[in-house]
C-alpha cells in the first residue's frame, strides 16, 4: 500500500552531544536537549516531568518504568525497550520508533502526532484514549492493543499484526488496514464505514452482519 500520510519526521541536528543516565537523573526537570544517549538502562524506576527534545536513543532499556508528563519531541529511539512502561498523557511529537520493543507499554490519554512506528513489538500495549494524528505503524507485532476510544486522524496501519486488537468505540473512517492480518479483530461494525479491507477482511466481516456469503 502506497503511504498516503505526510509524515514529518524528527528533526535532530548533525551534532549531538553524548550524555548519559546520570545526566538526565541528576538534571531537576530531567530534561535532554540535542543529546545522543547509547546503551543507558534505567529500569523499574519514576522519572517525573521528564522531557527529551532533539535526542537520539540507541539500545537503550526504559523497562517497567514509569514516566509522569512525558515530552518528546524530534526524537528517534533505535533497538530500544520500554516493555510495560508507564507514559499517561504523554506528549509524543515528530518521534521515530525502529526497531523497539513497546510490548506492554501505556499510553493511555497519550498525544501522538507526527510518530512513526517501524518494525516494533508492541503486543497488549494500551492506547485507551490516546488521539494519534499523522501516525504511522509499520510491520508491527501488535496483539491484543487495546485502542479503545481512541481519535483517529490519518493513521496508516501497514502490514502489521492485529490478532485480538481491540478497535471498540473507535472510528476506522479514511484508514487502510488491507495489509493487516489477524485471525480474530474485535472491530464492531459501527467502526467500520469508510475503512478500506482487503477482500477476505470482507468476507468476514460481512459474515458479522448474518450475511451468507458465497466463496
Amino acid at each position: 500500500m502506497a503511504a498516503k500520510t505526510k509524515i514529518m519526521l524528527p528533526q535532530l541536528p548533525a551534532n549531538l552531544e553524548e550524555a548519559y543516565l546520570e545526566d538526565l537523573l541528576e538534571d531537576e526537570d530531567h530534561e535532554l536537549v540535542n543529546n545522543i544517549m547509547n546503551g543507558v538502562h534505567f529500569e523499574h524506576g519514576v522519572l517525573d516531568k521528564c522531557i527529551m527534545s532533539k535526542v537520539l536513543l540507541r539500545g537503550c532499556s526504559f523497562a517497567h518504568t514509569t514516566f509522569d508528563r512525558m515530552d518528546l519531541t524530534d526524537t528517534v529511539l533505535e533497538n530500544c525497550d520500554l516493555s510495560n512502561s508507564v507514559l499517561p498523557k504523554g506528549i509524543i511529537h515528530r518521534v521515530h520508533f525502529k526497531d523497539c520493543k513497546l510490548t506492554g507499554v501505556n499510553l493511555s490519554k497519550a498525544n501522538l502526532g507526527f510518530v512513526t512506528f517501524e518494525n516494533c513489538l508492541m503486543n497488549l500495549s494500551d492506547l485507551v484514549e490516546a488521539s494519534l494524528k499523522q501516525v504511522r505503524f509499520t510491520g508491527c507485532s501488535m496483539q491484543n492493543v487495546n485502542f479503545y476510544g481512541c481519535k483517529f486522524k490519518d493513521v496508516e496501519l501497514q502490514e502489521c499484526d492485529l490478532n485480538e486488537a481491540d478497535f471498540n468505540d473507535t472510528s476506522l473512517k479514511g484508514m487502510d488496514i488491507s495489509t493487516c492480518t489477524y485471525e480474530r479483530v474485535d472491530i464492531p461494525i459501527q467502526a467500520l464505514p469508510g475503512c478500506t479491507v482487503s477482500p477476505q477482511q470482507a468476507i468476514g466481516f460481512a459474515k458479522l452482519l448474518g450475511l451468507k456469503v458465497k466463496e
